[in-house]
């Protein structure tokens, strides 16, 4: 491609920064008459799909309000989806749930490991395009600018999420919502990213991370990194410092070791388009021979604009851990979202707070101060939320699910206009709520952060659950170090860090609902070799979520056969 593809480089580069600039400016003027643009939407999406399975049990060409809407169409959840979704794959039946032709499906693991299969429509995919990669871009543009007075440099880039070309029954194609997405973009990919192929390789056919590299190190001018989550990219970091030998010795030559695991055929695709780059391996060599420390990414790619990828909430810790090998990049917080639709997107570098999306999903919100003792929920629209409250979110999104609680709650932290910025706070389920004190991760990820300042160690991971077999009950923290430290002692220093965290557990404590926390030493390698079992299973990377509650019998059996005692925890 030589000459040809830097100028598409840079055509390509500069209309996507384009087009990301249209689309924040239309991201903020939905922002004005908030409420009345997503209730469109609402309508939009019930009279396209009015002649579908679902459209016609719940009438949906009669209804004409928001508050009927809610009258008439119940709260689901994807098990009411199941059976229309087997039958749209086994039986190749459509015009179920929705009037749209399937482009495709989102595998998702599920909040506690099934696997489900989402219908994912044309305007579902539009809304992702319209929010990840080009919205990225531009706000790297704008950083760089307001920053150092010029724009990005119009460089390829690394997109780290793996590529599935499995098949359903119906011949639809099936990964995760970002695949399948990105698989649209392919007649770009060469002039936008590093690897040089309008189409990526399947995981079966090559080792994604090794080609990353392979491509994006050899391309001193890498100017962004566009993955899923921040805890994707440490490993990312620590298979490179692993192999970068092996990888510069295939710069230097123009080869492919036997570490990219590609197959006779990907081998016939990749030889041709390599050649030996003894010049830029001398540089990756001297860079990497002087450590990996917060001036990495800097040294072996001095124009890198932005690393893009979801690091906030559970998995603000991966991307703080990353700044040790990226300083000096501003982070993209990316989108909050999941298979079923996206949500929100940042609209500002290194910015934790989400501005909703009208046109993305029609959206409720349940309060969750409101109790359900009396069977009954509140339903909000979007101009009706306070700023500090938590909800949680019910969605209507464009490929055929209804009032769908995703089962995530959302703070509201901000205001543009009518549309509120919101950041996620919890999964529901995902929390430690015996009588009421509703623990959520972020108080328990305090008292963590609290007991590693007060022993001088560092905790690699937790998890946590409820023990309720003991009278009275008690909560259980597991605690992974490296190197070991025996953390049983901090207990009580535990306990009186989430008496100030979270109110709700002082006030029941002093009401002897149940007993202090305990905290038992993790046996060190456990939540790595649990990632290992669901990989071995078919999980991809970035379906292996942060186990931080024990919420299943599995995790119980895993988690609890791995708990050393002090002796084994403290190196005695």
């Amino acid at each position: 491609m030589g000459l040809g593809r830097e100028i598409g480089t840079k055509l390509a580069m500069k209309a996507m920064i384009v087009k990301g600039r249209m689309d924040l400016g239309s991201m903020h003027r939905n922002t004005v008459d908030a409420v009345k643009k997503n209730e469109r939407l609402l309508f939009k999406i019930l009279k396209a799909n009015r002649s579908s399975e679902y459209g016609r049990r719940y009438g949906f060409d009669e209804i004409k309000t928001v508050e009927e809407y809610r009258r008439r169409v119940p709260v689901t959840t994807f098990d009411d989806y199941e059976g229309y979704v087997r039958r749209m794959i086994d039986g190749n039946e459509d015009n179920l749930i929705t009037s749209l032709p399937l482009v495709g499906y989102a595998q998702s693991s599920g909040s506690v490991g099934a696997r489900k299969f989402v219908p994912i429509t044309q305007p579902e995919v539009n809304v992702y395009t319209r929010y990840t990669v080009t919205r990225m871009l531009a706000l790297a543009d704008r950083y760089q600018r307001e920053h150092f007075g010029h724009g990005m440099k119009l460089g390829r880039g690394m997109f780290t999420c793996p590529s599935f070309d499995d098949v359903l029954p119906n011949g639809l194609p099936c990964s995760n919502i970002a695949d399948v997405a990105a698989k649209q973009l392919g007649f770009i990919y060469p002039y936008i990213l590093n690897q040089p192929f309008s189409k990526y390789f399947n995981e079966t056919e090559a080792d994604s991370k090794y080609l990353n590299f392979r491509f994006g190190l050899e391309d001193k001018n890498t100017t962004y990194i566009f993955g899923i989550f921040f805890k994707e990219f440490i490993g990312l970091v620590q298979y490179l410092e692993k192999n970068w030998r092996t990888i510069v010795d295939d710069i230097e030559k123009g080869t492919v070791s036997e570490l990219s695991r590609a197959t006779p055929e990907a081998l016939e695709k990749l030889l041709p388009v390599l050649r030996p780059n003894p010049g830029r391996a001398a540089e990756l060599r001297a860079e990497f021979e002087k450590g990996f420390d917060e001036t990495l990414f800097k040294r072996i790619w001095p124009h890198m604009s932005a690393v893009c990828g979801i690091g906030t909430s559970t998995f603000a810790p991966f991307a703080k851990k990353l700044r040790n090998y990226t300083g000096g990049v501003p982070y993209d917080f990316s989108i909050y979202g999941a298979s079923e639709g996206l949500i929100a997107a940042v609209d500002a570098l290194e910015s934790p707070k989400q501005l909703l999306l009208v046109d993305s999903c029609f959206y409720e919100f349940i309060p969750m101060e409101d109790g359900e003792a009396d069977g009954g929920e509140r339903f909000l629209g979007l101009g009706e939320l306070e700023v500090g409250k938590e909800y949680e979110i019910v969605i209507t999104n464009q490929s055929g699910l209804y009032r769908y609680k995703c089962g995530d709650v959302i703070r509201v932290v901000d205001y543009m206009n009518e549309c509120p910025y919101v950041q996620f706070s919890f999964r529901k389920g995902q929390l430690l709520n015996m009588t009421g004190e509703k623990t959520t991760e972020e108080h328990m990820a305090a008292a963590v952060k609290a007991i590693e300042r007060e022993a001088g160690c560092t905790i690699t991971d937790w998890a946590a659950y409820n023990r309720v077999e003991d009278e009275p009950y008690y909560y259980v923290l597991l605690a992974e170090t490296n190197p070991p430290v025996d953390l049983a002692p901090y207990s009580g220093f535990a306990h009186e860090t989430l008496m100030r965290v979270n109110p709700r557990y002082a006030y029941f404590f002093q009401q002897g609902a149940y007993a202090p926390i305990v905290i038992r030493n993790q046996l060190p390698g456990t939540h790595a070799a649990w990632a290992e079992r669901k990989h071995g299973r078919g999980a991809a990377e970035y379906q292996v979520k942060p186990v931080r509650i024990l919420d299943t019998e599995e995790k119980e059996a895993f988690f609890l056969s791995r708990v050393a005692d002090a002796g084994v925890a403290a190196g005695v």
